[in-house]
């Protein structure tokens, strides 16, 4: 199967080593040209948990004119880059590409469907855990589950078209899940994949931020008593808002699987952390933003998640003055 990856950082070339690994022809694009260059020279070094290594080739390209008609594409560019990424998509996809986002936050889907038929979009939640030691060297820190949904709902109605077009965008979407699965990726396909991206969304709310906040391993946060509090508060938030939302969710259980990620992440420095000691823009509107402004659309409060978004703009830069008064 011809592959793009759009967008080589870290989870692309998780995704996309073991996608080459089960067979598949890779190609990687990113708008960085030293990214490439080191890509196509040097290719990049995955290291697991227990130590070892392998070492991958990859083609890579920034200029989408460049890369062979796909049969898939996984996005895994940041949110904040998903109508570009859609734009360039666009031009290159077939009538039969499908497109599946395994992107943080909420809002990016409606972005890529301004681009892409429905039919051809697939929601998607990862647990796989990576980070970027230096350019080209990832560490690969969990092995998480991937869900796969049809972006096609569930119809009320009785129609046959629409009950035709579900069961098929299902089936699909469960061919997915089959070739990650035959890749060394474990996935599984779902009918109603809501609760399970606010499940990430609320563990995402609650890491990432006070990661990039106190500069802190994931499995240092619950260690310190005050953050600990936070990430609790911001649990209580995100579910509050989930369940007004039709996400049937736990507090409890929620506040495990946070946890959970703590300890199956200790040695990860977030992404959000390392976007703030590089200089660049954080997902943190499409994740803790997202929660405020739905809490806003259902008249709940997220004091905390709002001042999350206010902190680490605030740390983005001091030039971002523009983005700060929004919150």
């Amino acid at each position: 199967m011809e592959i793009l990856i759009m967008g080589a950082g870290a989870m692309g070339c998780i995704f996309g080593g073991a996608l080459s690994l089960g067979g598949h022809a890779v190609t990687y694009y990113d708008v960085d040209q030293n990214k490439v260059d080191l890509l196509n020279r040097e290719g990049f070094v995955i290291t697991e948990t227990d130590g070892t290594q392998k070492t991958y080739i990859a083609k890579a390209i920034n200029l989408i004119e460049d890369a062979p008609a796909p049969e898939l594409v996984l996005m895994l560019v940041k949110s904040y880059n998903t109508a570009q990424a859609a734009r360039e998509v666009s031009l290159v996809k077939k009538a039969k590409t499908q497109v599946l986002s395994l992107q943080n936050g909420f809002g990016h889907i409606s972005i890529i469907a301004q681009y892409i038929d429905k039919k051809q979009i697939f929601p998607g939640v990862t647990y796989q855990a990576a980070c970027e030691t230096k350019p080209g060297q990832i560490f690969h820190s969990g092995n998480g589950l991937t869900t796969i949904a049809p972006l096609i709902e569930n119809s009320r109605s009785r129609n046959k078209n629409s009950s035709r077009l579900l069961k098929n965008s299902l089936a699909k979407a469960m061919e997915l899940a089959y070739i990650l699965n035959n890749c060394y990726i474990p996935a599984a396909a779902s009918i109603d994949i809501k609760p399970i991206r606010w499940q990430k969304l609320i563990v995402n709310s609650a890491i990432n931020p006070l990661s990039a906040i106190y500069k802190l391993q994931n499995g240092e946060l619950p260690k310190k008593p005050e953050i600990a509090r936070d990430m609790m508060s911001l649990v209580m938030e995100g579910v509050t808002v989930a369940q007004k939302d039709g996400a049937h969710l736990n507090y409890g259980e929620m506040w495990a699987s946070v946890l959970e990620t703590c300890r199956a992440t200790a040695q990860n420095y977030s992404s959000m952390l390392a976007d703030v000691e590089k200089g660049r823009m954080t997902e943190i509107e499409s994740i803790n933003g997202s929660i405020m402004r739905l809490g806003e659309q259902y008249g709940i409060d997220t004091p905390l998640n709002a001042r999350m978004v206010r902190s680490v703009v605030a740390i983005h830069g001091k030039n971002d003055q523009m983005r700060l008064n929004q919150y």
